[in-house]
């Protein structure tokens, strides 16, 4: 559900149907997590934007904008792109190591 495929499928309209049904839901809202909720994932299935009637967490529960690997995706991809910018070339070697940092 990330990146600019699923961007061209139109995910973000698939999504903003349900943030409206969240947000206008007019029952208890209660969230559970029990492991990694990132993005807009979490904020979707009632994160704490929506202020839930209750949110449990699980003690190795993480809440994060996005995942560790998912920003090390981004930040390699926005090096490509200045390194190709600057006319360097750009190796997978480079890419995989940006991404381990």
């Amino acid at each position: 559900m990330v990146g600019s495929r699923s961007e061209a499928n139109g995910i973000a309209k698939s999504g903003a149907k349900m943030v409206m049904a969240v947000s206008c839901a007019k029952v208890p809202k209660i969230t559970i997590i029990v492991g990694g909720s990132f993005g807009a994932g979490n904020y979707a299935m009632c994160g704490r934007a929506y202020s839930p009637n209750f949110m449990f967490l699980w003690p190795n529960a993480r809440i994060s904008v996005m995942g560790g690997a998912q920003a090390a995706g981004v930040l390699s991809q926005i090096e490509k792109t200045n390194k190709k910018k600057q006319g360097i070339q750009w190796s997978k070697e480079e890419e995989k190591s940006s991404k381990q940092k």
